[in-house]
């Protein structure tokens, strides 16, 4: 027996169903795609596999920032760099890397140069992993970067449980696109952000909005 509770019911679903139909699904987000050149010193390049590492930890930031941001960086070269050993300090390397490497190389411009050390670098003297500068809209986005691998890294998958250096490689991009230290130890953008794997709200809005801001010229 249909009750006019039922054809109510039917008459609504269908009403429902008719107004979803109406309402369009949001425009998908603009991907960015951030062309980056990856450098590995002397003591990063004892191990043989030193590229996979490499490969590995762009690879397993960039899924991070896809999913999160709707960014990508893709590698479009890896290299030697520098050819001295004992290197400890992370600003030396930066001031080299920004003095010895262009942003423009045979195959194009590069967005983003990445420096990987190996060196046992202290981080409590001259070892941070730094960036050339915050990134904004008005002087563009940062262009160089140093950041230290502890271990060789073989990147698992977008699934698995983030590993240190890539957090810290994820801290130094989030750097690039304009966020900031914050006393939110909750926070990736922690300075000793451990193994937090979130941005804060307001960090997040920052790189939000700066995702798609043109990078600087060096």
């Amino acid at each position: 027996m249909i009750t006019p509770q039922r054809i109510a019911c039917s008459i609504g679903s269908l009403l429902l169903a008719s107004g979803c139909a109406l309402i369009e699904a949001p425009p998908p987000v603009r991907l960015r795609i951030v062309r980056v050149k990856a450098l590995g010193d002397l003591k990063l390049r004892e191990d043989p596999r030193w590229t996979q590492t490499v490969e590995g930890l762009v690879e397993a930031a960039s899924d991070y920032f896809e999913r999160e941001f709707g960014v990508r960086f893709v590698v479009d070269k890896i290299a030697p760099w520098p050819s001295v050993a004992g290197v400890t300090s992370t600003r030396l390397l930066l001031t080299r890397l920004k003095e010895e490497v262009p942003l423009k190389g045979r195959a194009g411009n590069y967005d983003l140069i990445i420096g990987f050390t190996g060196e046992n670098v202290n981080i409590y003297v001259d070892g941070r992993a730094r960036v050339d500068r915050i990134g904004n809209c008005h002087l563009g986005l940062g262009n160089y970067m140093v950041t230290s691998v502890s271990s060789p890294f073989l990147y698992p998958g977008p699934d698995s449980e983030i590993e240190w250096d890539v957090l810290a490689l994820i801290h130094e991009l989030g750097h690039i696109f304009g966020a900031e230290h914050t006393n939110d130890s909750s926070s990736i953008m922690h300075r000793d952000f451990a193994y937090r794997t979130e941005f804060d709200q307001h960090n997040r809005d920052v790189i939000l909005r700066n995702r798609l801001c043109p990078f600087g010229m060096g």
